[in-house]
């Protein structure tokens, strides 16, 4: 392209949305060993933070035989949750059988997982409430955005992560996503 032609709307607002990715990414802070280590996966509910978890955590799997729904499993090392076909009921099994302290009774019973849900939910028409209807915690509801359109709302406080909002949508339209970090309690 010469330098000294006009660049058309559609390539210079292409150039810009490139530009913008490359700025944004240079004022973001680097990742060094000072930044907290977020859980790349879902941990056992009463878990320790990401960093307690990791290093206290031996793989020894006696987490994953007390669990009665067969939710846990042990990947690279560590125990992990994965709700595809059953809820954590939160039970504690697993917390009671880990012998290393990576879970422990004084920590929130909660995975940390939150529904995320698609464009395409048929909620957002009113015609489908099977989520919030089954939430055991009552921390799902659908509210009115500014727009006028139907969005899903999660209380965090009330939702443990279960996965039950997950497994009664029967068209697959909630997904769980990991939403940060545990702290720690003031008394562990």
């Amino acid at each position: 392209m010469n330098n000294d032609q006009q660049l058309s709307a559609q390539g210079n607002s292409r150039r810009r949305l490139l530009t913008g990715w490359l700025d944004r990414n240079k004022a973001l802070p680097e990742r060094g060993a000072s930044s907290v280590t977020l859980p790349v996966v879902a941990r056992p509910p009463q878990a320790l933070p990401e960093a307690l978890f990791s290093t206290l955590c031996n793989g020894c799997g006696s987490c994953v035989s007390s669990c009665p729904y067969g939710l846990l499993s042990i990947d690279q090392g560590k125990a992990v949750l994965s709700i595809d076909f059953t809820e954590c009921d939160v039970c504690r099994k697993c917390t009671t059988a880990c012998q290393t302290g990576a879970l422990r009774d004084k920590m929130p019973c909660d995975t940390l997982l939150r529904p995320q849900i698609s464009h395409s939910c048929l909620g957002r028409q009113d015609s489908c409430r099977m989520c919030t209807i089954n939430c055991p915690q009552q921390a799902l509801s659908f509210q009115l955005s500014e727009s006028g359109a139907r969005q899903l709302q999660c209380d965090d406080m009330l939702c443990n992560g279960c996965g039950l909002c997950k497994l009664s949508c029967f068209h697959g339209h909630i997904s769980l996503a990991a939403s940060g970090e545990k702290s720690l309690p003031e008394q562990l």
